[in-house]
Order: C-alpha cells, then sequence, then structure tokens
C-alpha cells in the first residue's frame, strides 16, 4: 500500500512537473518539442508525455496548429502522431487524418510490399489512429469520402482494415474492393486498347 501510494505520487509530481515546463514560452516547452522532433530522443520524449498523462495533452494538442518556433514542423508532428498514438488521444483524431500520409522517413521503405508493420512504421499518424481504435474510424471513413490523395485513401482503407471492433468497416472496405476492381478493369481496358495501336 505504502509504495503504491509512493509511486502515485511521484507519478503526479512528474505530470506537475512536465505541465509546468511545457507552458508557451518557458524553455521546457521548446526542449520538449526539441525532443519530440528529434528521431535520436523521440522515443524517450514519448515516453515522458505518455508518463504524464494528461498534464501535457492540451499543450501537445495547440502545436498541431501553432508549432513552437525553431522546430521542424514535419518532424515534429511525427513526435505528436507518436505520442497521442501511445497515449490514444482521441483528440487528435482531425490532426491524424490530416497527416495520415506523413512519412516517418524522407526517403521510402516500400512499405506496401511488405507487412503490415512496415505500413504502420513508416507512417505514424496511421498507426496512432489505429492505436486509438474504433473510436478513430469514423471519422476516418468519413474523411475518406472527402478529397484525399490515393495516397490517403489508401491509408485509411489500411487504418479501417487494421483496426477491429469498427462500424461500418465491412460496407466501406466493400466499397473500397467494388472501386479497385472498377479501375482494374478500365486500366486493363486501356492497356489492351494501347497494345493495338
Amino acid at each position: 500500500m505504502k509504495v503504491a501510494t509512493c509511486q502515485i505520487a511521484t507519478l503526479l509530481l512528474l505530470g506537475v512537473f512536465v505541465l509546468a515546463s511545457a507552458q508557451p514560452g518557458s524553455d521546457g516547452v521548446d526542449a520538449l518539442a526539441r525532443r519530440l522532433s528529434d528521431a535520436a530522443t523521440r522515443d524517450a520524449a514519448v515516453a515522458e508525455v505518455a508518463a504524464s498523462g494528461a498534464a501535457t495533452t492540451a499543450v501537445l494538442l495547440g502545436w498541431t496548429t501553432k508549432p513552437p518556433a525553431g522546430v521542424r514542423v514535419r518532424d515534429l508532428n511525427i513526435g505528436l502522431a507518436e505520442a497521442f498514438g501511445v497515449m490514444k488521444t482521441e483528440a487528435a483524431v482531425p490532426f491524424l487524418i490530416r497527416v495520415i500520409a506523413l512519412k516517418k522517413f524522407d526517403f521510402t521503405l516500400a512499405p506496401w510490399l511488405k507487412e503490415a508493420s512496415n505500413v504502420e512504421f513508416e507512417y505514424p499518424a496511421a498507426k496512432a489512429l489505429i492505436q486509438i481504435g474504433p473510436p478513430a474510424a469514423p471519422a476516418v471513413i468519413s474523411a475518406a469520402q472527402g478529397p484525399m490523395t490515393p495516397e490517403q485513401g489508401l491509408l485509411a482503407i489500411f487504418v479501417v482494415g487494421q483496426t477491429d471492433g469498427v462500424p461500418g468497416a465491412r460496407e466501406f472496405l466493400t466499397r473500397a474492393v467494388a472501386q479497385a476492381n472498377q479501375e482494374r478493369v478500365w486500366a486493363e481496358r486501356g492497356l489492351e486498347l494501347l497494345k493495338s495501336k
């Protein structure tokens, strides 16, 4: 009992420290943003943020629209996606959908030719949406009905297909298969016409 109380007190103190150090304009917020942006320190920063619980969520969500100065936004967004996935932050779903096609690396590892884990590794926002689970899926399905690049659309299908217990998933995925089949048929017909010329 005494150990549990001590652990809870330690976690509360850590949360208060992180929250205090993450106030806008402080050195703490800049340091945390830099650590989330840096691939070498990102894992430790994500673990720190996850340990703080809800204490830093508002600050992180604020960075999705107004990132701190001096950090590369692309790299910060990767760190934010990873943190939101670990914390299962439902309020971050719109941001995660907006950056769903953000790749972890500038170069491609051809993840679509490998296992699902490779896709999740390369696309941290897609992985975060899967980690958040069924609460994120309806927004992903809805976003896929609007304008999306082919890569974003493929990632939306991937996310819904990798998430268990999603209402409407079967219908969404069935429509995706029908669309893909239609595209294949017309592409094959076009290729046949090109061959004959």
